[in-house]
């Protein structure tokens, strides 16, 4: 089944790993994360969430309406393109009780945002020129590995063990045509700026430094 997914909209979900844990994380991304925050969110030092101009991280207390007493929490709030998906973006930390997240999800999709799509945020983040393919492909390689050594071939990827290898090729060929283009142009004053042997023992070279093709 195909999944639409609409970019402008805010989507919220539990960022934190399953299980109960000292601390839980949920994440909202889109343009109208402190609107579906604000009316359940009061700042210690009661400062507004639309106030912020730069990214911000302060203390205070949820009200959710299935629970009667407010929840202790941080605020870690991003309201310029300096986030991971380069939208407005809020992480809420809190107890990392799996009922209560969920109950906090449930709250924020009350107010305006959706549950978010699995592999969304790090969609968005793609789209925005914040990871490239390789690192979004290794996210769900992370994600899928099913032993220590998938696990560490995805978290070697996710740093860049692909792209940096990829970005040193793709130098590599544009000098390589620099000097076959100059050899062209200079065709008739009987210049060799490379010759065809030492063409192709660079081609092969490159090829083989990128991981997976040597």
């Amino acid at each position: 089944m195909s999944v639409s997914y609409h970019t402008e909209d805010t989507i919220v979900a539990v960022a934190s790993a399953p299980g109960g844990a000292y601390r839980g994380i949920v994440r909202l991304s889109g343009e109208d994360v402190a609107e579906c925050l604000a009316r359940l969110y009061r700042a210690d030092d009661e400062q507004l969430l639309s106030a912020h101009r730069s990214p911000v991280a302060s203390t205070g207390q949820l009200r959710i309406g299935e629970f009667t007493q407010p929840l202790p929490c941080s605020i870690y709030h991003w309201p310029t393109a300096q986030s991971f998906t380069r939208q407005p973006t809020i992480e809420i930390h809190t107890i990392g009780s799996a009922p209560l997240l969920n109950a906090i999800v449930r709250s924020l999709c009350a107010e305006g945002a959706r549950l978010a799509e699995p592999g969304e945020f790090t969609l968005r983040a793609f789209l925005a020129g914040r990871i490239d393919l390789t690192q979004a492909e290794a996210v769900l390689g992370v994600i899928d590995a099913g032993g220590e050594q998938a696990l560490q071939n995805a978290l070697t990827q996710l740093a860049g063990g692909m792209s940096a290898p990829l970005q040193q090729l793709r130098n590599r060929l544009i000098d390589l045509l620099a000097h076959l283009e100059a050899g062209l142009d200079f065709v008739e004053e009987d210049i060799e700026f490379i010759s065809q042997d030492e063409l192709v023992e660079q081609l092969f070279a490159g090829i083989g430094a990128v991981p997976g093709t040597g």
